[in-house]
């Protein structure tokens, strides 16, 4: 998908895409609903896309309420607070004119996803505060991404197994670059695009001029069960609910360049955040041992078994030339030496010969953690 969009095609578009979307749903009404947002085009990253955005301005609007001259800390304070923004979030009501300008953005923004994923993650990554990607910034892509969504659960899954509190965008970058690499975690295009075209016909060609329809396999969006606190909570239906929140892992980062890491988020902040926006968590697979080598040195008996997922992956796209059968074969070579030292001298001597390994790079120095967990 290394096709790139016509700029102006896409401003087009998008503009003509909003104005029938709008002429539409305002022939008989005056204002918009939190729930009529959800369905008011048949692209539900639009939807979640206008979503975010009212998200985005309600923690804005929750701030504002901040004055010097009263405790905002106090327990009764916040319970009240809580109250009220649930209460508010229930009755969303925007007009055309509003609605407007975060429609058109929110078209622009999906299809871009769609049609160049690569543009979209890149400049998704290069934009977060401080130049890191951290947990909750990876919950957040996950949380706003439908269309392609196995990419951004698979840069939360990279975050999580490297047992770091955050990573710099390079990092978070090359991660992508070999998540895209591999294509299954792409999406089909074909029933995305039948979503524009039942509004206003899409002119894919315009679009990408250069564009060879080659397409991945498509991946259903797997079903998920809603709470209810306030609209925040029930608006957006869980992308990945079979990707539980990690603990936090307090090993530090690696850092590339010399970017402090991100300062806390004031405590207020976060339990407003935390009690009114649960529907914005995005559940990452909870911490297993298997990720947890940086931290607790837990022995292990077999050291391709106490692999995750997403480390085997890693491994293998970095390490073995993307060939699972060379690194099966070299787990097994691993787990048949007898002390450290032998192991050692397998990964520093033949297999980073073999492989013109970096063995300052992270998928190294990951893999020689895990084999020292099994003689510790």
């Amino acid at each position: 998908m290394s096709s790139k969009l016509n700029q102006a095609a896409l401003k087009q578009y998008s503009t003509d895409f909003s104005l029938k979307v709008l002429a539409d749903f305002f022939a008989g009404k005056s204002v918009i609903t939190g729930q009529e947002i959800l369905s008011l085009t048949p692209s539900r990253q639009v939807n979640l896309e206008i979503i975010s955005r009212l998200f985005e301005q309600w923690k804005k609007d929750a701030e504002a309420f901040r004055s010097p001259y009263f405790d905002f800390e106090r327990e009764e304070v916040r319970s009240a607070m809580q109250d009220f923004m649930n209460t508010v979030s229930q009755y969303i009501s925007v007009s055309q004119s509003d609605l407007q300008p975060l429609l058109y953005a929110s078209t622009e923004e999906a299809l871009v996803l769609l049609l160049t994923p690569a543009q979209y993650f890149d400049q998704k990554l290069r934009a977060l505060p401080n130049f890191t990607l951290d947990h909750e910034n990876a919950r957040k892509l996950v949380k706003y991404t439908h269309i392609h969504a196995g990419v951004a659960k698979a840069i939360s899954l990279r975050l999580t197994d490297s047992a770091r509190d955050f990573v710099y965008v390079n990092q978070a970058l090359s991660w992508l670059q070999n998540i895209l690499e591999e294509g299954a975690t792409l999406d089909d295009r074909a029933g995305y695009l039948s979503e524009f075209s039942r509004v206003l016909p899409l002119p894919l060609d315009a679009l990408l001029p250069d564009y060879s329809p080659v397409q991945a396999p498509l991946q259903a969006a797997p079903a998920s069960v809603m709470e209810t606190r306030s609209f925040f909570d029930t608006a957006v239906v869980e992308a990945s609910p079979d990707v539980p929140a990690p603990a936090v892992p307090s090993a530090p980062p690696i850092a590339p360049i010399p970017i402090a890491p991100p300062k806390p988020t004031p405590e207020v902040a976060t339990a407003l955040d935390n009690s009114l926006n649960s529907r914005f968590k995005v559940e990452l697979p909870a911490e297993s041992q298997e990720s947890a080598y940086g931290r607790v040195q837990l022995k292990v008996d077999s050291i391709v078994n106490s692999i995750a997922l997403g480390q085997r992956f890693m491994f293998i796209n970095q390490l073995f030339n993307k060939n699972s059968d060379a690194f099966d074969e070299a787990m097994h070579e691993l787990d048949n030496v007898t002390t450290f030292e032998a192991a050692r001298e397998l990964m520093s001597y033949k297999f980073a010969s073999r492989y013109f390994w970096d063995m300052s790079s992270d998928a190294v120095n990951d893999l020689m953690a895990i084999v020292k967990r099994k003689f510790n």
